[in-house]
């Protein structure tokens, strides 16, 4: 089993999103990552230490990934381009990052959701 830790999360994002401000890297984008393993962990129910389990690394990197093209729309680097992986989308009517970051937000809802919850039953007394 492979357990990537916060920073190889990070390299991950970084490697999927071209242009990244050097604002949006180092403790910036630890403490990005740290939120979604924290997020995810609050969904699921499961303990997700420091060091993330496999199962859980396609959704924090898509949570992670979306936050930071959030966080890109937010400082103003819209670019006219967006590319992660063979997935690309050019500057049209609405900002790509904005188009980006929910679509990759989606997908890691949904990483999340086949995951599966933990749901606790009790019984009322009286």
């Amino acid at each position: 089993m492979i357990t990537l830790d916060n920073v190889g999360i990070g390299s991950v994002v970084l490697n999927m999103i071209e242009n990244v401000p050097i604002t949006i890297s180092g403790a910036t984008l630890w403490n990005i990552v740290d939120n979604e393993r924290f997020n995810a962990q609050n969904l699921t129910g499961d303990t997700i230490n420091a060091d993330i389990q496999e199962k859980y690394q396609p959704a924090i990197i898509s949570l992670s990934a979306s936050a930071v093209v959030r966080l890109m729309e937010m400082t103003g680097a819209d670019v006219s381009s967006i590319r992660l992986g063979d997935f690309n989308i050019k500057k049209g009517g609405q900002s790509n990052t904005a188009i980006t970051s929910a679509s990759l937000r989606e997908d890691g809802i949904a990483k999340l959701d086949n995951l599966g919850y933990v749901f606790n039953y009790f019984k009322a007394l009286g």
